[in-house]
């Protein structure tokens, strides 16, 4: 992130205030004097304008922010511009990351975009903007995809690939957990110290399973939402997505088939060879004989 606002300071000299308007309308205003009047006038000028007014308008309320105490800020920004407290932010963000050289550089082209859909690509770091307007892909979208995507379907795919990056750190988080607990098992083992009983390493492999196969189903189940919205997409804009739909679960379901087969696996799981660990029942010794 380039650049950092400190904010109005409370209970500071008149010189450190001073210093400080000096400081932030050198990087925001080109040195001019602040005067309250004209900054709201500008910001009120600024909502009126299109992309580049989005800028000026967020200049605008980093420049009275920096001038002016907490409450005052808010009532300017809800009474002269009509914004509340996420909407100032949201475009005072959206000012500063594109301070950096290299943000700018490629600003004209994501200013393309519209206001809306680059107010939502901001929740992406600087580094995959630059990459996307640079032609390359964010979370497997391409610059054209996104310039053909609604403000909607933007929203939607970007929170998605949030939740499924999360659900993924999750899933290996929990597996490297799990591995780590046996190798510390089988560490133990070695060596002699409290080795596990064959029985307690079933009833763990199996928890492992049961946990990886939620966690698998979790990912498929998304599937539904993914195939909705390239139907939505396909049927508003003439693209047919089925290809690429059919292809993926085409591709699961062979993956599902080879692991079947490397095992020798059936269709129908087994119901006459449960394990003794499995059934819940204690394992007796000179049961035969009933009695000595």
């Amino acid at each position: 992130m380039a650049t950092e606002i400190l904010g109005h300071t409370v209970g500071a000299t008149a010189n450190e205030l001073a210093i400080h308007s000096m400081e932030v309308m050198d990087k925001f205003s080109n040195g001019e004097a602040y005067n309250e009047t004209i900054w709201i006038e500008r910001g009120r000028f600024a909502v009126r304008q299109t992309m580049e007014g989005m800028f000026e308008l967020g200049r605008a309320l980093i420049i009275i922010k920096e001038h002016t105490p907490h409450g005052r800020f808010a009532e300017i920004a809800e009474k002269e511009f009509g914004l509340g407290r996420r909407e100032s932010q949201r475009l005072m963000n959206a000012t500063i990351r594109f301070i950096d050289p290299k943000m700018k550089q490629v600003q004209p082209k994501l200013m393309t975009l519209g206001k809306s859909k680059l107010l939502e690509l901001l929740v992406e770091d600087d580094d995959t903007l630059l990459e996307l307007a640079e032609g390359g892909e964010v979370n497997g979208n391409t610059f054209d995809d996104v310039d053909r995507m609604t403000v909607k379907e933007l929203r939607v795919a970007l929170r998605e690939s949030r939740e499924t990056a999360e659900a993924k750190d999750k899933v290996i988080a929990d597996k490297n957990k799990k591995v780590d607990e046996l190798a510390e098992k089988l560490s133990k083992k070695q060596t002699g110290v409290n080795e596990p009983k064959p029985v307690d390493v079933g009833i763990e492999l199996t928890m492992q399973l049961g946990s990886l196969e939620v966690g698998i189903r979790s990912q498929i189940s998304r599937l539904r939402e993914m195939f909705e919205q390239m139907a939505a997409h396909g049927e508003a804009h003439g693209f047919d997505h089925r290809a690429k739909m059919v292809g993926t679960l085409n591709q699961i379901i062979l993956d599902c088939e080879q692991l079947r087969e490397s095992y020798g696996l059936p269709t129908e799981a087994p119901t006459d060879n449960v394990p003794e660990w499995l059934g819940g029942g204690e394992t007796g010794e000179g049961d035969e004989s009933g009695n000595d």
